[in-house]
């Protein structure tokens, strides 16, 4: 959990540390719960006694982490099946490596991780075409996630979707 989504919710922000603990707890217990049994969890962070009552879905989610650093990279690619960070960030290369790395180490396919981007509507990542684009696939980039922030222009988004239509 981020420090300033802790802070809106009027939460305490542990150290950073605490919460790179609590996101790895975090996704093992939306394992168990996702598993359709009752389930016990004992974890510094979270409990779960006898859980039950939720929904096994029929195809469980992708358990995504966010992260900006080398450890949420290695959280994810340990207890997730999924990291996400900043389309720009100088160390993305290192954070796919990393977090495939550690899936691999986890007993699991490494070319099953995914790896998601974030970024604004700028054009050198709308265009279809574009090298930014290109760049992120050469470096392993599944998903790009295109992201706009209030206030929303319309017009800027239909440009975006013409396009990424092209």
């Amino acid at each position: 959990p981020y420090a300033p989504e802790q802070t809106m919710l009027g939460r305490p922000v542990p150290p950073d540390r605490v919460r790179a603990a609590q996101v790895a707890e975090a996704a093992q217990v939306l394992r168990h719960l996702w598993s359709g049994e009752r389930t016990t969890f004992d974890g510094e962070h979270f409990q779960l006694r006898a859980a039950h009552g939720f929904n096994r879905p029929e195809v469980p989610p992708p358990i995504v982490v966010g992260g900006w650093g080398p450890r949420m990279a290695g959280i994810a690619g340990r207890h997730a099946d999924g990291f996400n960070t900043q389309a720009g960030h100088p160390q993305l290369t290192a954070f796919a490596e990393i977090a495939r790395r550690e899936h691999a180490a986890s007993g699991r396919n490494p070319d099953d991780f995914l790896l998601t981007v974030f970024a604004g509507l700028s054009e050198p990542y709308v265009r279809a075409d574009g090298s930014a684009r290109a760049a992120l696939e050469q470096k392993g980039v599944d998903r790009l996630i295109l992201l706009t922030t209030p206030p929303y222009y319309l017009e800027e988004i239909r440009e975006a979707g013409r396009m990424l239509a092209t």
